[in-house]
């Protein structure tokens, strides 16, 4: 493929990075896709995460200026196609005019291009191991999502609870060195710990007697996690890194590495902040309150979850979400009733609501209060853009 058509695809790939049924055909796999790839995983998951890698690739060093141009051409992308922005969301996020974004996505698009182009079948990502990765991620879909705010500290030092048995076999040590305040992080506790001792155990039991350094800083929109040490490597085929990684990514958040000038290596966990945008997803049905999370996992919301009436009017007054999705087919308390209830109250009467149902009745929906109206099955971009009209202006 030549150059100039190869640049090409890899943007027509991005625009259609959440559409697996046009990345399965796509000729971009041809390029940078093996024929052969792990068991569970089709070839479309693995162009996206292929493209994903390339994305995160780009994202400068820990400590560079946030204002500095690779930062911005990183979180442009980022922001347009990885968490799905439309043009108009990213470019508030970033505090740029369209036509800078546009630059800005250029420039980035370009340096993704020539990554690609020198990972063309070669490939410095190697998949886990078809058992693993199989029986991993089918835990991991029935894994009930829980992302609640977090402290940093807290996670270290819990981890690094159960780590300390094996440091005392291996003589590494592990220094903390967290020094100022940080915010919370919106993070499944249970699946963050886990990546965090899959890591610190390689870092800590690659060499003997290694030393590991853990710090933390605040960053645009999340706190990045800093595990350093100067005398050991990380092999991206190795089943505890690819184990990690595939933790962070169910919860929408980032596992990095990159090598440190001085020698050895720093792996970077990025974990989104607490975001003040606060959904409630009242629906009888589990499985839908677990497909929201997984739509939303990298994305700035925190999502309440009720299953019956009673519960969502509680949960509505005592917790006041920005926005509410509501189904109609509900036992006991329809949904109907509980839309009338929350508009009756005062304490929720001006919280949008987005009706969410099989039922073919938009003209009812809006009729009896409701601000929008999605069918079910509700589509992962459809959910994005209905919520992005009612979300805050300052989140």
């Amino acid at each position: 493929m030549e150059p100039d058509e190869f640049a090409r695809q890899v943007k027509d790939a991005l625009e259609h990075l959440y559409d697996p049924a046009r990345l399965e055909v796509h000729p971009l796999l041809a390029e940078v896709v093996p024929d052969a790839v792990p068991d569970g995983i089709t070839r479309a998951q693995k162009l996206r995460g292929i493209l994903k890698d390339a994305i995160e690739a780009l994202r400068p060093q820990a400590g560079s200026p946030s204002s500095s141009p690779a930062w911005r051409s990183y979180l442009a992308l980022r922001y347009r196609y990885i968490q799905g922005m439309s043009m108009g969301e990213a470019a508030d996020e970033l505090g740029l005019s369209l036509r800078q974004l546009q630059r800005e996505l250029r420039r980035g698009l370009d340096a993704m291009v020539a990554l690609l182009a020198r990972w063309r079948l070669s490939r410095s990502e190697v998949a886990p191991t078809p058992g693993q990765a199989t029986g991993l991620r089918q835990e991991l879909e029935q894994w009930k999502l829980s992302r609640q705010p977090c402290d940093v500290q807290a996670l270290v030092d819990e981890t690094l609870w159960m780590l300390r048995p094996l440091l005392a076999q291996g003589g590494a040590t592990v220094q903390v060195a967290i020094t100022q305040p940080l915010p919370p992080v919106l993070a499944d506790s249970t699946l963050t710990r886990q990546a965090l001792l899959q890591v610190l155990r390689l870092l800590a039991l690659s060499t003997p007697a290694a030393m590991v350094t853990v710090s933390a800083s605040p960053m645009a929109g999340g706190v990045d996690l800093l595990a350093e040490s100067p005398s050991a490597s990380l092999d991206a085929s190795d089943e505890g890194w690819q184990t990690a990684r595939l933790l962070m990514g169910q919860q929408g958040g980032v596992l990095a590495a990159e090598p440190m000038p001085e020698g050895g290596v720093r792996a970077i966990f990025r974990l989104p902040q607490v975001s003040q945008t606060r959904l409630l997803v009242i629906d009888d049905n589990p499985a839908i309150h677990q497909l929201f999370e997984r739509y939303l996992a990298p994305h700035r919301y925190e999502v309440l979850h009720a299953e019956d009436g009673d519960t969502a009017l509680r949960l509505a007054a005592e917790a006041q979400p920005d926005v509410i999705t509501l189904d109609v087919m509900m036992p006991n308390i329809d949904g109907w009733h509980v839309l009338r209830e929350l508009a009756r109250q005062p304490a929720t009467a001006r919280i949008p609501v987005i009706v969410c149902s099989v039922l073919r009745e938009p003209e009812l929906a809006l009729a009896l209060g409701a601000r929008a109206y999605l069918k079910k099955p509700v589509d992962r971009l459809d959910l994005l853009k209905a919520l992005a009209r009612f979300r805050p202006l300052d989140h």
